[in-house]
């Protein structure tokens, strides 16, 4: 298993300290698993204090042992629960708090009344927009972990090509990736932050369905093995002339890949193969966009023009009142990081992002074709770490 180094912990630790200082939040208190692992290396039961100023401390609520194991931090204090925060806390030099930072996105408001009542500060303030910008640039570390990832998405998609035929369900075909996958250390578990953003790996989905939009925020859908779950893979079979779409993420080490490729058994028609050669028309011309000091709302923008010039616009990015609000969207330890590619999103790129660009076509009556790559942002352009071969056609 592989251990995050100290040195990278405590560099993201004083990246989000200097936020703290320059919003004047006096710390963060951290709890959930996902900013637990980035800044701690470890998501065992535990609660992080960060101070905007002085020595960062990892509580222990659980198996405080395996936390010292995981964590390279220098301060993991065993406590029997949350309650025995405030006198640890008191103890060692942070006493009454003017305003007190936590993830509020994502804080049960349970929870946030019972720390409120616990620490009692001034004010508890959203802690999670400066995080967000801290995870938002990925280090040399992390990159080199994105691209572990990617391999295994190549190999995703490959496997995807061997087994597909004319007459395998969705769902069994998603099982043979999914065993392929596991067998290469795939973490089984893919996170989403947005609100009921539920995800299982992602979509692999043929036919209409996949131009039938599920209550996650996907660019496809599918109908999902039940209405208790109505997304991605489910029972229909793959038929020949209809286009599959294997968007499912490649999650290792804590770092996700998003990749996409569109499948045919026997080849497309004519009207889906031209908005398949588009889709890659747009990828391409956006992959030429991206660099440091761009506007991610200009990728969106340059995007829909393309899809206008092509007489395609009605269909890109979902069709009628059903298109997706963005061209693509940050990735690393979550599927919905920053930036979020939409068209009035004004934030630039910068070295050290991670994002994934989708542009697609749906068509109801006949599927959706797309693509899919995830890129890193670079100090003069970019570096595309995705590289499934793009060819479409299965034979039977």
């Amino acid at each position: 298993m592989i251990k995050t180094p100290r040195s990278e912990l405590y560099s993201r630790i004083q990246t989000l300290q200097s936020l703290l200082e320059s919003d004047n939040v006096d710390g963060a208190l951290i709890v959930h698993n996902v900013n637990l692992f980035y800044f701690c290396g470890t998501v065992q039961q535990a609660v992080l204090f960060v101070p905007a100023d002085g020595e960062t401390l990892l509580f222990a609520r659980k198996n405080p042992d395996r936390v010292k194991n995981e964590s390279s931090l220098d301060h993991v204090i065993p406590v029997k629960g949350i309650r025995d925060l405030r006198k640890h806390m008191a103890d060692l030099g942070y006493g009454h708090f003017k305003k007190l930072g936590m993830e509020l996105d994502v804080l049960p408001v349970n929870q946030y009344f019972h720390y409120k009542k616990m620490l009692n500060p001034d004010e508890i303030v959203d802690v999670w927009p400066a995080i967000r910008v801290v995870r938002m640039i990925k280090s040399e570390y992390e990159i080199d972990l994105l691209k572990k990832a990617a391999i295994l998405s190549d190999y995703m998609l490959e496997t995807a090509r061997t087994h597909l035929r004319e007459g395998i369900s969705e769902v069994a075909l998603s099982a043979e990736i999914e065993r392929a996958a596991r067998a290469k250390g795939h973490q089984g578990y893919i996170r989403m932050r947005g609100f009921n953003q539920e995800v299982y790996w992602g979509n692999l989905v043929s036919g209409p369905d996949a131009a039938n939009p599920a209550f996650i925020n996907f660019t496809t859908g599918g109908r999902g093995l039940s209405m208790a779950f109505p997304s991605g893979a489910g029972w229909k079979v793959v038929r020949k002339h209809e286009p599959v779409i294997v968007d499912l993420a490649a999650g290792l080490n804590g770092y996700n890949i998003d990749q996409t490729r569109t499948l045919c058994v026997g080849g497309l028609s004519e009207r889906l193969n031209m908005a398949y050669h588009i889709a890659r028309e747009i990828e391409n011309a956006l992959e030429a966009m991206i660099r440091p000091g761009v506007e991610a709302g200009a990728l969106f923008v340059g995007a829909y023009k393309l899809a206008a010039s092509s007489g395609l616009r009605e269909h890109f990015m979902g069709y009628d009142t059903q298109k997706a609000g963005f061209i693509g969207h940050g990735i690393g330890l979550e599927m919905d990081e920053l930036p979020v590619l939409a068209e009035k999103n004004t934030m630039t790129l910068e070295e050290g992002m991670v994002i994934a660009i989708e542009p697609n076509f749906a068509f109801p009556d006949e599927g959706v074709v797309g693509v899919e790559d995830t890129f890193v942002v670079t100090n003069n352009g970019c570096e595309k770490l995705t590289s499934a071969s793009y060819d479409v056609v299965v034979d039977d």
